[in-house]
């Protein structure tokens, strides 16, 4: 019995290493109290994991040619879509911890703790992507959730106790309607698994949550405009049931009308914590969201009558689509008018979660498997280029005020002039987040406008050009300010001093780089989807 567990237990070994050390830097919190030996034990742990998870994927997809392996009896999967998204996590995890050590005097006392619920939440993200079953997503969602809030808290500001009980609160409502759905899903179809794509040898009996909306008689989504009057109990409940789960995960996202946590909270989270949760967090609801959209696409004719209301959900897409444009202008209007720039950037992150929901409607709206393939490896790419850009912002937004800690647009007047090289990350960080050429911002968004034009939505994608032309107010309020504007205090001579890192070359070859040859992100991508769809 034990030994079958063996390769399970070898695919999630990144896993374990992150909770290993995580338990190990709480360990050390309540025995030796060092800041360098925690420091220490999270790079050697967070290296380990990524360095495994790397090997895994090699050994797995090149040396076994299994690109999809079904674990615990199902609730898991592995394939290179969730190993995309936990090198994702990784390198968000990565890059903390670089900020952190930069950023450790403004957390309280608790810095160990602080690195073990950095950890405990990452793990709980890795496995979020593999979830296969809505009960284990839940349970991953929270591990991911609750370390985050207790991350909130620890900046030494009241600021930050205040936004932690903001988030504590609309994520625990947002997580019950996940698990309400679920719950409803369960009663009426007999399944919670996501998928029902197996192995050999692996027997899951519940099928799949779409399958079971179709047995059970749902005319999706026609039925969400029919009179309740003229529906049976079981067609009101399912999709009651796949509302609420979409608003928990669309409150991850952040998206509108359930944006309201995300300003307040990366205002008053530690800065590293504000750069993990703008990109980790957000990847991890778009992962198990995809997880729940291409289980559609398990099925060998696409074109079959049976399915042809599943697959083309024309309603579903229309109001997603507003949603989208609600969330774009929403996020650029509101962050026109802020003088913080993690406030500011709170704001963009919004209106980047309308931009993701340009993919998701074009995702709905494919009608061959190919189409949904290419789609939505280009949303994936998007999400992979929003973290190189975000990464960067944030990096080099820490270092330049490492002194001050001062986030107002006022404070980074000039500095363009003392701290040259990470004012010029910055910069491009801004150009990219704006969409100009030659960024990877810039191409990831033109492959994911063009994927939404090419889906029947240029209406959508003309009210997404013109955010971006809002969008770059605010951003280059930023670079004015580095370069534009002078100073009103007077520069120490210790300011003018070399600001050089390589954490931040690499950061910037990657910015740019990709956005001159995009094509290794895209085909990886492309590789992680189809193994997924196919």
């Amino acid at each position: 019995m034990i030994p079958t567990l063996y390769p399970d237990l070898l695919l999630i070994l990144p896993e374990i290493i992150i909770l290993f050390t995580g338990s190990i830097l709480l360990v050390n919190g309540v025995t030796t109290r060092s800041y360098k030996i925690t420091h220490l034990l999270s790079i050697v742990g967070s290296f380990s994991a990524l360095i495994a998870k790397l090997i895994i994927m090699y050994i797995y997809s090149y040396e076994l040619d299994a690109s999809y392996s079904s674990i615990f009896s199902g609730t898991l999967v592995s394939n290179k879509l969730e190993s995309l998204f936990s090198i994702i996590f990784l390198v968000s995890l990565i890059a903390s911890l670089n900020l952190i050590k930069v950023y450790k005097n403004q957390i309280t006392l608790y810095k160990s703790e602080f690195y073990g619920m950095l950890f405990y939440s990452t793990s709980g993200m890795m496995l979020l992507a593999r979830s296969n079953e809505m009960i284990t997503a839940y349970v991953a969602l929270e591990l991911t959730t609750l370390p985050l809030i207790g991350l909130v808290s620890l900046g030494k500001s009241y600021v930050s106790k205040e936004s932690a009980i903001k988030y504590l609160i609309l994520s625990a409502v947002s997580t019950s309607f996940l698990l309400l759905g679920a719950v409803y899903i369960y009663a009426l179809t007999g399944t919670t698994f996501i998928s029902s794509a197996t192995d050999v040898g692996i027997n899951v009996h519940y099928g799949n949550i779409f399958h079971g909306l179709t047995y059970s008689n749902v005319n999706m989504p026609s039925d969400i405009f029919t009179p309740i009057s003229s529906l049976d109990i079981s067609n009101v409940i399912i999709i009651i049931s796949m509302i609420f789960i979409f608003i928990g995960l669309l409150f991850k996202l952040g998206v509108f009308p359930f944006h309201s946590w995300i300003p307040d909270v990366y205002q008053g989270a530690p800065t590293p914590i504000t750069m993990f949760l703008s990109v980790a967090s957000k990847s991890a609801g778009l992962a198990i969201l995809l997880r729940i959209l291409l289980s559609i696409f398990e099925i060998n004719d696409v074109s079959s009558s049976e399915w042809n209301n599943i697959l083309k959900w024309p309603d579903i897409g229309i109001s997603l689509s507003i949603m989208s444009v609600l969330t774009m202008f929403t996020g650029n209007i509101l962050a026109i008018r802020q003088n913080n720039i993690k406030r500011m950037l709170g704001y963009s992150s919004i209106a980047q979660a309308g931009y993701l929901l340009i993919g998701i409607v074009a995702i709905i709206n494919s009608d061959t498997i190919s189409n949904a393939t290419y789609i939505s490896s280009v949303l994936v790419a998007y999400i992979f280029g929003y973290m190189f850009t975000n990464i960067s912002a944030f990096y080099s937004i820490i270092l330049i005020q490492k002194d001050s800690y001062s986030y107002k647009f006022e404070s980074f007047s000039g500095y363009g002039r003392v701290k040259i090289f990470n004012s010029l990350i910055l910069t491009i960080a801004m150009l990219s987040l704006i969409g100009i050429p030659p960024t990877i911002g810039f191409i990831t968004k033109l492959f994911l406008f063009s994927s939404g034009i090419s889906s029947g939505y240029s209406w959508l994608i003309m009210l997404a050009l013109i955010n971006s032309v809002i969008s770059a107010y605010y951003y280059l309020r930023v670079v004015k300010h580095l370069y534009l504007v002078p100073s009103k205090d007077q520069f120490k001579l210790e300011n003018f001093r070399n600001d050089f890192s390589i954490f931040g070359l690499i950061l910037l070859i990657i910015v740019v780089g990709f956005g001159f040859y995009p094509d290794p992100i895209y085909n990886f991508c492309y590789d992680a989807i189809s193994s997924v769809i196919n």
